[in-house]
């Protein structure tokens, strides 16, 4: 199974994150919205506004679910988990019994979401996702940002 990622908003496994040298080079996470709880970053805090995704494959991933059980967020905050396998077009949502089906926007793969927030983007699909629904967008995708608003905001 082939990496993949969104070219302008079209699939490809056509691509590295190695320089000519060999070198890796991660690409930048391409959503970074923040949200407050005083809603001065147009983005408040609010039950049942937001929604994350998740894989429990990805360690990045899994401490912003471990975040939002510690923070007693599991009512404010929406749940899906993709299974823990890539496929040909990456994450995906299964029946597999540890995954959770997408019940907000019911995409079947994860990329689906990413270009529900950006139809043209160009970038890695990867998990933490945190979803705005009221906006339809996403508003982060950077686990550490993630766990920051999950514990201050």
């Amino acid at each position: 199974m082939a990496l993949g990622m969104l070219v302008e908003g079209k699939w490809t496994t056509e691509w590295t994150e190695r320089d000519t040298s060999g070198k890796f080079n991660r690409m930048p996470t391409k959503f970074r919205d923040r949200i407050t709880a005083d809603g001065s970053s147009n983005l408040k805090a609010e039950t049942g506004r937001y929604h994350l995704y998740v894989s429990l494959a990805c360690p990045w991933a899994h401490r912003t679910l471990i975040m939002r059980k510690l923070k007693g967020l599991e009512e404010a905050i929406g749940l899906s988990i993709v299974d823990a396998i890539l496929s040909d077009r990456g994450w995906f949502f299964s029946e597999n019994p540890a995954a959770i089906p997408d019940s907000v926007n019911n995409a079947h793969y994860l990329q689906e979401i990413y270009l529900k927030a950006k139809p043209d983007y160009t970038g890695r699909v990867t998990v933490p996702v945190l979803w705005d629904k009221q906006n339809n967008t996403i508003v982060n995708n950077e686990s550490r940002g993630i766990i920051r608003m999950f514990d201050t905001e």
